[in-house]
This record gives C-alpha cells, structure tokens and sequence, in this order.
C-alpha cells in the first residue's frame, strides 16, 4: 500500500509538469506566430518535454497497475 500512496501522490507534480509543457508549447506557437528565430528551439523543447511526459505518465500507469494487482 505504501508504493500506491508515493505514485499517487505524483498527480499533483505530474499535473504541474504537463501545465508548464502546454505553456512552453503556447510559447512555441506565439514565437512563430511573431516569427521570431527562437521558435524552432522552442518547438525542439517542447517536444521533448511531451515525449518525456508521456513517458513519464505510462510508467506511472504501469507502476499502478502492478501496484492494484499485487493488492488483489
């Protein structure tokens, strides 16, 4: 039970994480909007950051799946 409590308590900074993503990726598209040179790095960053998060919440998501099935 306690591993199940630590993941859970991952939501809150996991959904932090994702909103700082989303702003970094609203950056992105009003720096090319603005066409500014920095837009492709931000764009480079960005999808680094979603292909981590999204990472990031499968792992969680297969830790507490094992985590239920070893409570059953």
């Amino acid at each position: 039970m306690e591993y199940l409590e630590l993941l859970l308590e991952l939501e809150e900074p996991a959904r932090r994480l994702s909103s700082g993503i989303n702003a970094v990726g609203i950056m992105a598209m009003g720096l090319t909007q603005a066409k500014d040179p920095y837009a492709d790095g931000f764009f480079a960053i960005w999808n680094y950051l979603v292909d981590a998060d999204r990472d990031f919440q499968k792992q969680v998501e297969n830790c507490l799946s094992t985590c239920s099935e070893g409570e059953r």
